[in-house]
């Protein structure tokens, strides 16, 4: 017994080694399209907490709403402006039942670094609040915003663009295409999609993530006025669309229905992008820790925009 676990701890130890050796990138790929919160989490943390953020100003803990939920942290350059800046309101991912914005501060710092006012928020979670209620809270946000402009000083609130991820990216998207939800006057120029999980809801006949049971129901019947690629006709907010090379495949395929409704609609391309070498989690933890590709490909979005509005 003795030597059996002496091998076993030797081939625990030699694991560890080989994983410490190893760089992110040639984690990710060993790791395959699996999505491990803590792993990913453990990955992170470090360049996240050696990254120079001193050129950031931060006030967390704002509110748009009276739910524990219903709050954001504001990112702003240290220095104010003499033009005010392009927002980004950031909506985490969860499965619609967990996340939270204090796991997501790398994509303030990142974005606010690179000259834009960011809003990192949270909203209302199933099985409690069900669709759709994170449509309803990011309305919310926007209207906070419109309503407080002399309370985001560096920020332009006529030039709002939605970076979703994941289940974020659900809420975005529903937001931008299901008109009945928007607020009037709203200021949104454009619209970041990464890696969304229903835009086609009909997956979750019987094929689902479980987690979004709680959030949609279970209930077929509404499952087609609940999907956004049954709402684009009507207003045309400008789309970005991406998605991780290890993405599993059900958000890959999401992102494919998206791409062929657009196009579909528009008779063009929307600006799509493949996040090479990251995973789920990684395509947004990744920022702020030194990989500018996917973040300089956000950035031309909302410039290229912001220069047609301009």
């Amino acid at each position: 017994m003795r030597i059996k676990f002496i091998l076993l701890m030797a081939i625990f130890l030699s694991g560890l080694s080989q994983a410490s050796s190893q760089t992110i990138t040639e984690q990710i790929r060993a790791d395959g399209k699996i999505i491990d919160v803590g792993k990913s989490l453990s990955r992170w943390q470090p360049l996240w907490d050696a990254a120079d953020n001193n050129k950031v100003k931060v006030t967390r803990d704002m509110k748009y709403g009276s739910h524990v939920k219903q709050g954001f942290d504001l990112y702003e350059p240290m220095t104010l402006p003499s033009t005010p800046l392009p927002i980004l309101i950031f909506l985490h991912g969860g499965s619609f039942v967990a996340g939270d914005k204090a796991m997501y501060a790398n994509v303030g710092y990142h974005f606010a670094k690179l000259g834009i006012t960011t809003v990192v928020m949270t909203y209302r979670l199933a099985p409690e609040f069900k669709w759709p209620s994170g449509t309803l809270d990011l309305g919310a946000q926007i209207k906070w915003l419109r309503d407080n402009p002399d309370k985001i000083k560096s920020g332009d609130t006529s030039k709002i663009f939605l970076f979703g991820h994941s289940a974020g990216a659900q809420h975005v998207a529903s937001y931008i295409f299901e008109e009945e939800y928007q607020i009037e006057n709203d200021g949104v120029a454009g619209a970041i999609l990464a890696s969304g999980s229903v835009y086609d809801i009909s997956i979750l006949n019987g094929d689902g993530d479980p987690q979004y049971y709680d959030y949609f129901g279970r209930d077929a019947a509404k499952y087609p006025s609940m999907s956004v690629l049954n709402k684009l006709e009507g207003r045309e907010v400008p789309v970005f669309v991406s998605y991780a090379e290890y993405d599993k495949p059900n958000f890959q395929y999401q992102a494919s229905k998206m791409i062929d409704a657009l196009y579909r609609r528009d008779t063009q391309m929307p600006m799509v992008k493949q996040v090479m070498d990251h995973n789920h989690l990684s395509e947004v933890f990744h920022l702020n820790t030194g990989d500018e590709i996917f973040g300089k490909e956000i950035l031309k979005f909302i410039h290229s925009k912001v220069a047609i509005i301009n």
